[in-house]
């Protein structure tokens, strides 16, 4: 079998496994984070701010680090035109302490919790249910501060893990030195789509080091930046009641644009120490990394209010005590990574042409990235 052969073949497999890993994986935890969390918008553009920011914490910090694993699966780069293919599914660890918050902790301008603990779950918390919040507001009519409407919080998704999956190629240069490539087209399953693309390189330096060639390990220095961008739409539907008067009943597609957009991205830089075996190769090292999720809600949202033009002697739609009101682009967050040095170590089992790799890298969200693909070097 030529190269050619085993790259196509490879491409097609790795399509095949990341379009199974979107189906199987993403859709759910993204609906688990974002399709119930469209309740927490009925608080209006201030308060929903601070409370999607505590819910989607674990996503933000989980996924950054996601995106700064799986670069490396050998300690020395692969040599002049020799490759290495392969899709991964990283997995990283939400913390304890960042499954759950206190919305008492929290200043709001319009909720208070009217029922439920303040503990609350995060969006990789637990399966168990949240507080109960009461929207309130200045009602005109009788002068006093009362409650508009309450919704429960969401539960979280009852597992601790963030999941990411890519497909990467890497191919050698010269110098000892190689460069790799992230890149996944737009991919769309259900309500979920998604494109990624990131580049690397990786530079041996026994070269550069006096005996370098004589020692028993390869050296190696390696950076990587991905990028990501996806959306999940979102279905936040006007209140209903015979004390409601909803003025957009005659438009309802106003709702329809309704989306949760994602862009996040990540930068590594790693010393790498390793040695490559007949079979296996083994490496670690320790290197930082930065990343930033940035989350915005384009769209059109319905919320509650009380009606200004309330009349308890009218009997028209448009007197009744609370209204319907529109809310655009209400979020937008921006979550920094919150793991900075790390340390690594993983191997690469080679079985003829086909690789399997994992790698583990130990910091404040641990990340596991598992991969198999086609390796010749």
């Amino acid at each position: 079998m030529d190269h050619y052969t085993s790259i196509k073949k490879t491409l097609f497999l790795c399509s095949a496994v990341l379009a199974l890993l979107l189906t199987s994986a993403l859709p759910k935890s993204a609906h688990a984070q974002f399709g119930d969390a469209g309740e927490i918008l009925k608080s209006g553009v201030e308060d929903a701010n601070l409370l999607m920011e505590e819910y989607l914490r674990p996503f933000g910090n989980g996924f950054g680090a996601d995106l700064n694993s799986g670069w490396i699966n050998s300690g020395r780069p692969y040599k002049k035109f020799g490759f290495d293919l392969r899709v991964s599914a990283a997995v990283s660890l939400v913390p304890s302490g960042d499954r759950s918050f206190l919305v008492d902790e929290l200043q709001f301008q319009n909720l208070e919790r009217v029922g439920g603990s303040s503990e609350t779950q995060t969006a990789f918390g637990d399966d168990t249910p949240g507080a109960v919040m009461g929207v309130f507001g200045d009602n005109p009519f009788s002068g006093f501060r009362e409650e508009i409407t309450r919704f429960a919080m969401p539960q979280g998704s009852g597992y601790p893990y963030v999941p990411a999956p890519m497909v990467q190629l890497t191919v050698g240069a010269v110098k000892d030195t190689d460069v790799s490539l992230r890149y996944a087209p737009s991919i769309s399953v259900d309500e979920f789509s998604m494109d990624l693309f990131g580049f690397g390189v990786r530079h041996g330096i026994n070269q550069w080091l006096p005996g370098g060639a004589a020692l028993p390990v390869d050296i190696s220095v390696q950076a990587g930046l991905t990028r990501l961008n996806s959306s999940f739409d979102l279905d936040v539907n006007p209140e209903q009641g015979t004390d409601v008067y909803n003025p957009f009943s005659a438009t309802p597609g106003v709702w329809e644009d309704q989306s949760i957009q994602l862009e996040a991205s990540g930068f590594t830089g790693n010393v790498i120490v390793g040695k490559n075996l007949p079979v296996i190769s083994l490496f670690g090292g320790l290197g930082f990394q930065t990343s930033t999720v940035d989350l915005s809600s384009p769209g059109a949202y319905p919320i509650t209010s009380f009606n200004p033009d309330f009349n308890p002697l009218d009997g028209s739609e448009e007197t009744r005590q609370r209204i319907v009101e529109r809310i655009d682009d209400p979020i937008t967050l921006s979550y920094d990574g919150e793991n900075s040095v790390h340390a690594f170590a993983g191997f690469r089992l080679r079985l003829g042409f086909i690789a399997l790799s994992a790698t583990y890298t130990q910091s404040k969200y641990p990340t596991l990235n598992a991969g198999v693909g086609i390796s010749f070097r």
